[in-house]
């Protein structure tokens, strides 16, 4: 902290030296102190992109909404050019559940950048809130192409493939999803369920056991979706044996 106030008194008119010296006054959660050096980098230079996100940061975390939209508004006519502005304010928006404002700073986005990777998570995101299922499925496909080594976005687009019964899709996003992620055990669990489904009961049982290799220890809906997968084949001494695992693992996949 030594460090900044002797910046600040070697230099009092540069505004980086009171924002660097906010920033840790943050790390310590001394918020106070933090505003306070805000304010006097703004003062000396009202535009200053780096103390007006942060102090963004920093008035979302201790809940002085009004005053973080004010600030995204001055980031916005500052640099209308950026998508950070319309970015931040999104966020602030989705915390108030002001769907139909955080869907439109998204628009605003765009149209500045129609590639933003960030831009399209937040619009899925909001219509995830929404329940708008073609929507956010739209958002994924986006993103997938965007982002082809995100595994997370093959993962929930599985998930909206799976509600819809188009179990193939699933199958292949799921497959990224393990190629990007081989070393997760989730994704395995996630695709053995919708072989299941598929009846396909032969490669469900060969990833519920490769998901119990890798993690035994949360493996009870592994052991249980193993368990009726060799019930449904006949098997009732495997199935009960998994059965009673299951029994020892996590009762529920989360």
């Amino acid at each position: 902290m030594e460090r900044w106030s002797a910046k600040i008194r070697a230099h009092p008119r540069d505004p980086s030296n009171y924002v660097g010296r906010a920033k840790d006054y943050m790390l310590l959660c001394e918020d106070e102190k933090a505003l306070a050096d805000f304010a006097k980098a703004l003062e000396l230079d009202p535009s200053n992109r780096d103390a007006l996100y942060s102090r963004i940061l920093l008035f979302g975390d201790i809940g002085r909404k009004a005053d973080a939209l004010r600030d995204c508004n001055s980031l916005i006519k500052a640099y209308p050019k950026n998508t950070v502005g319309y970015e931040r304010r999104c966020i602030i928006y989705q915390s108030m559940q002001k769907l139909k404002e955080a869907l439109a700073d998204t628009d605003s986005a765009l149209k500045i950048n129609p590639n933003a990777v960030t831009v399209w998570q937040y619009r899925c995101s909001i219509f995830i809130n929404q329940g708008d299922s073609a929507n956010a499925l739209k958002c994924l496909n986006r993103l997938t192409e965007l982002s082809p080594d995100n595994p997370t976005h093959f993962s929930v687009r599985a998930n909206y493939y799976v509600k819809s019964k188009e179990y193939s899709k699933a199958i292949s996003d799921l497959s990224q999803t393990i190629k990007l992620r081989p070393n997760e055990f989730e994704p395995f669990i996630m695709r053995a369920d919708v072989f299941k489904e598929m009846k396909d009961y032969k490669r469900a049982i060969a990833d519920y056991s490769r998901a119990i290799e890798m993690n035994k220890f949360r493996a009870g809906h592994a052991y249980k979706g193993r368990g009726e997968c060799y019930l449904a084949i006949g098997d009732k001494v495997a199935a009960a044996r998994d059965f009673e695992l299951s029994k020892s693992g996590e009762k529920a996949y989360r």
